[in-house]
Order: structure tokens, then sequence, then C-alpha cells
């Protein structure tokens, strides 16, 4: 008979690392590294697959997987430490590097998380076991997983997780949720089988209400508010650090179930007050600008949820800081109740900040090499102290983008930094599939990245057209990227980004469904 798998060595390890309040002790690790790795070792020669006997239940099997992602999380970070964070790891590749052994086989921290505990498992609550060192993740737990009690273990550390106010706070009188981005990260985990945002947002709010006591009719109705992920490192040497402009993370996703759009980007062109050698949409003071019309607005208004999320940019709005303002206001008197997004270089700080003040509902994300002034002109130091106080005294209404540039426009041809690559933050060379353009010229444009490409492999719709019919062919572009223009750009060695803005003649148009033009409709002309 196959002895049972132990832990006595990793439960020793844990106790006298990990902080009472969760973080952990690298220092510590460091000089007990050699406990670890013989855990490490005792993972690599024995799993579940490799060695079956030794873990004869389900939960007997979850606790190795649970405590294998920990074990190999603290590995992969002494062997870098000191670092800020999992995400400044060398190659970037922290959760995707197969580094790591599991009774003989290879696996990364994705394979473990996503294809194992997720797939197998089906278990929401290990979002509370699982810690990849960073401040936003549950706190770790000072003892290993096992099998026996293991259901009443991931229930306590879930209620633990969501006693905390960083991670659950019910605003009552406002009638709002504020949450953990884990929720927003995986809310199908949360949800069950199903498969739109609605559905996803109950979910999420079911499982709220079942381990904090809070009665799901209380809440049922509240509006969910994701918080900030802070990827700092859980290092308990160095205290968390926030600064007053965080990354901006989306608020919304596409999924399956849904049946209208949850975010859509209203683009007024690409004239701008900077010129980028990146630049996705080649903004200049030489583009091109057009306001936006009421028909524009009211199709915006039938197109998208009431309650998503829609994004000005261009171009740079803050050169039409009362259009932008206007148009806010136009649609808040039509019923639209959800987020605005102001995308900005943040150089005309006063015109942003007097846009986010006339409405409580927005904010605003500022272009990160502008920012941090890497491969641009920076942020002039009088406009980002500005923008800085106006943040710290406003919380989560002012962020930054990530560093990431993209093969297109501008920066088609460009060699780029490796950590400004896609592929070195594991986001690959695929396409991104963002939410669809709207432009002020009244065309549905089916990518953000290539609004300036006047091609009808994007061309969803216009002013006039049947929101479903723009909805559907929104969908059939997804599917295209997924059979047509990934594969391409994989066979040619380059990025989906590239494939669009130097071979796109060379790929068939998605078979759209037809759209008749639309007279008087009140908007200027689609063509460019």
């Amino acid at each position: 008979m196959t002895e049972p798998f132990s832990y006595e060595t990793w439960s020793t390890l844990l106790a006298e690392i990990v902080t009472p309040d969760g973080k952990v002790d690298y220092a510590r690790l460091t000089a007990r590294r050699e406990a670890l790795e013989a855990f490490v070792r005792a993972l690599g020669a024995m799993s579940p697959d490799s060695h079956p006997g030794a873990f004869p239940t389900a939960d007997d099997r979850l606790a190795y997987w649970l405590n294998a992602y920990n074990a190999f999380t603290l590995h992969a970070i002494i062997s870098e430490y000191p670092i800020p964070s999992v995400w400044k790891t060398r190659d970037g590749q922290f959760f995707q590097r197969r580094r790591h052994c599991a009774g003989g086989r290879a696996v990364s921290l994705d394979d473990i998380e996503h294809e194992i505990l997720r797939r197998q498992f089906a278990e929401p609550r290990i979002h509370f076991a699982i810690n990849c060192g960073s401040n936003g993740c549950p706190p770790m737990r000072p003892r290993a997983y096992e099998g026996g009690g293991l259901r009443s273990t991931l229930s306590s550390a879930a209620e633990q997780f969501l006693g905390s106010e960083w991670n659950c706070r019910v605003d009552h009188a406002a009638r709002r949720i504020f949450i953990s981005r884990i929720f927003k990260m995986y809310a199908a985990d949360f949800a069950g089988e199903h498969g739109s945002s609605h559905d996803y947002r109950s979910g999420v709010l079911r499982f709220v209400a079942q381990h904090t006591g809070i009665a799901l009719d209380t809440i049922a109705d509240y509006e969910v508010v994701y918080n900030t992920y802070d990827w700092g490192l859980n290092d308990a040497g160095r205290e968390p650090h926030l600064g007053p402009i965080l990354f901006h993370e989306p608020v919304e996703h596409f999924a399956d179930g849904d049946r209208q759009l949850r975010e859509l980007h209203l683009y007024e062109g690409n004239f701008c007050n900077r010129t980028c050698s990146w630049c996705t949409i080649n903004g200049s003071p030489k583009g091109w600008y057009a306001p936006y019309s009421p028909a524009v607005l009211d199709q915006a208004l039938a197109t998208v949820a009431a309650d998503g999320n829609i994004k000005f940019f261009g171009g740079e709005p803050t050169l039409h800081a009362q259009v932008i303002i206007d148009a806010m206001t136009y649609l808040r008197g039509r019923a639209f109740r959800g987020l605005f997004t102001i995308f900005s270089n943040g150089v005309k700080a006063e015109q942003l900040i007097r846009m986010l003040d006339s409405d409580p509902r927005s904010e605003a994300v500022l272009n990160y090499s502008i920012y941090h002034g890497r491969d641009a002109e920076p942020l002039p130091a009088q406009a980002r102290a500005r923008l800085e106080r106006w943040a710290t005294a406003h919380p989560n209404r002012i962020f930054q983008g990530y560093k990431i540039l993209f093969h297109a426009g501008a920066g088609t041809a460009q060699t780029f930094e490796r950590d400004r690559e896609a592929d070195f933050h594991g986001l690959g060379s695929g396409c991104v599939r963002c939410f669809p353009v709207l432009t002020s010229r009244g065309r549905f444009h089916a990518c953000p990245f290539a609004t300036e490409i006047d091609a009808p492999h994007y061309d969803l719709g216009r002013v006039g057209s049947d929101p479903d019919a723009v909805f559907r062919n929104y969908r059939r572009f997804r599917g295209w990227v997924d059979a047509v223009l990934d594969p391409a750009a994989r066979a040619r060695g380059i990025s989906s980004c590239e494939m669009c803005h130097r071979h796109l003649g060379a790929l068939p148009v998605p078979e759209y469904e037809p759209q008749p033009p639309v007279a008087g409709s009140g908007a200027p002309s689609p063509a460019r």
C-alpha cells in the first residue's frame, strides 16, 4: 500500500515564515531555503497522477495541488528575490514558465491553476487558498492544506478573506458593494454554469452572501465595484505601497451569454497635442476631429448596456473637454447609468479634472509612456503633480495604462524593449479582442487599435443600424479572429496587430450581416 503524501516539512516551514497577517518573511525563507527545496523535490517525485494510491480521495488530490501551487510560487520568488512584484521577474513569464515538476511532469503555475485546479475540481474557494505572492492575494496559510476537513478549511479561508474591508465592503447608503478584483478575474468560477455578465454578477453576489451572512435579498440589486488589485510582493519586510495613480484594469469582459455590448469605445478622431512614435491611431496635431452628434450618442445608448462602460478616446479628449462633458450629460439624461472612461495623455491636467468633476461615475486612464516619460516626452511636472494631488483626494478615479506597446499604427514596424512586448507579460501575440468602436463619423469599427484602417474587415455597422445586428457582427468578428486572423499571424511569425496593419488584404472579409444605408440619420458620413 502506498504511504500517504507527507506535508510535515511544508507545515513546519510555513509556521516559521508566515506572519500573523498572512505575509511571508522572505528573509527567513532565504535562511530556510533547503527546507523549501526538500519539499519541492518531494512534489517533483510524487503527485496524484504519478502515485494515485497516495491520494485516495478527491480532497487529497485537491490539497496536493493547492500546496504545490503555493510552494512553487515561493520557490520561484526566492530564486529572484528581492523583487517588488511577481511581474518584475527577469523574463516576465512568472506564471507561464514550466520551471517545476509535479510527479515527474513539468508544470507552470498557470497549468496548475487553470488546467488542474479550476478545470478538474470546480471549487471556487480555491481562490482563497492559493497565493501568487501578491498583496492582493488571500493571506498565506501558516500550515499545509490536508485532505481531511479540506472543504471546511476552504470555507473558513473564504470567510476570512471577505472579512477584510479591503476585500469586501458594503455601502448600504450608496447601494454599492466593493469587492476584490479576484471576483472579476474569475467570475465564471463563482457564477457556476452560466454565461452572461448578469449571471456572473448574480453568482458573485450569491457567493458573497453565503460567506458573509449578508442576506442576498439585501444586496441583489447593489452596484458591484471591483477594487484595484495590489500586485506588490507579499513581503513582510516591505510595507505595501500603492501610489495615487494605480494601474487600470478593465471593468467589463466579453461573456458568451451576453446579448448586448457591455463596453463601447467612442472615437472622436486622431487629432492630438502629441505625436508619439508608437501611437496605434497615428495621433498628431495634423489628425482629424469630429464632434459627437446626437445621432451618434443615441446609437451608443441603443447599443451598449445601460450599466456598461463607455470609453472616450482619440486623439486627445481634453482638447475638446466641453464636448465630452456635454456628451456625458446627454447620455446620463437618457438613462445611461454605467461608467465613463476617458483615455488621456494628461497634458491638459485642469481640463481632465474638469471632465472628471462633471460626473462622479467617470474615470481617466493616463498613457503609461507619457506618465513615466518612457519612449515618449514625459508628462510636464506641473501637470503630473496636479493629477496626483487630485487622485489622492479622489481614490480610484485616475489610473495609468499598462506598459505594453502594440505593433499597430505608428508602432507597426518598430522594435520595442522586451518588457514592452505583450508576450513578455503572458498575453501572447494574438488579437487582444477589445470591445468595438463607434466613431464620431457614425461608423461601428471592430477594433480600437485599427480604427484608422478603413477596411470592410472591421465594418460592424453604422448609425441607424439595428443594435442587435451590430452585436451579432461583433460576435462574427471574434469568430473571424479565432479562425482566420490569429492563425494567419502565427503562420507568418508576427503579432495579429502587425498582421492587420501589414497584410490585411491577404485575409478574407468576415461574413457580416448586411448593413443597408440609413437616410436622414443626422450623422456625418462615415467615410474617411
